[in-house]
């Protein structure tokens, strides 16, 4: 008796202790995330018909990315189809979303789109494969305007690639 009286003593302030860390550590985890999420309004789908057409692939990824352009705004891709990708931008302040560029060319937005959190300047970037097998880069550039909340083509680029054969 006097041994399980003394095991039992000895045991409650380690079990008392893992409890107490696993709170600890449980509640950590909740106060960073509310943090993060805290940042980013909710999405405003009303704000773009973009928005609710791709209300699935916008959440998820606004979700899970940070802020990548132009201080405020997180901008989301998706694939359009074979070496296609397009998107849109949601605003981390009011959750409005805005299209990408209007590039009648493409179609889409390129093969990839490059931003920078601190950049209002976009690149969207098509690539293509000569027959002899240079990769070529058309790269256009495009300027975010905060007051107009549009974008404005700046500047296109072909930039050939050594292929590796």
């Amino acid at each position: 008796m006097k041994k399980l009286l003394l095991i039992t003593l000895l045991a409650l302030p380690i079990i008392s202790c893992q409890d107490k860390a696993k709170t600890k550590q449980e509640s950590g985890s909740a106060v960073s995330l509310e943090g993060e999420n805290a940042a980013k309004a909710e999405i405003n789908f009303a704000s773009n018909p973009i928005a609710e057409r791709y209300r699935t692939v916008i959440t998820e990824k606004y979700d899970e990315l940070e802020v990548n352009f132009a201080s405020y705004y997180v901008i989301v891709t998706w694939g359009c189809g074979s070496g296609c990708v397009t998107g849109a931008m949601v605003d981390t302040r009011d959750g409005a979303v805005y299209s990408m560029p209007d590039d009648k060319e493409w179609g889409g937005n390129g093969t990839y789109i490059d931003s920078k959190k601190e950049s209002e300047i976009l690149l969207t970037v098509a690539v293509a494969q000569s027959p002899t097998g240079q990769i070529e880069e058309t790269r256009k550039y495009w300027q975010w305007h905060e007051g107009s909340k549009k974008f404005e083509f700046e500047n296109v680029e072909s930039v050939l690639i050594e292929s590796d054969q």
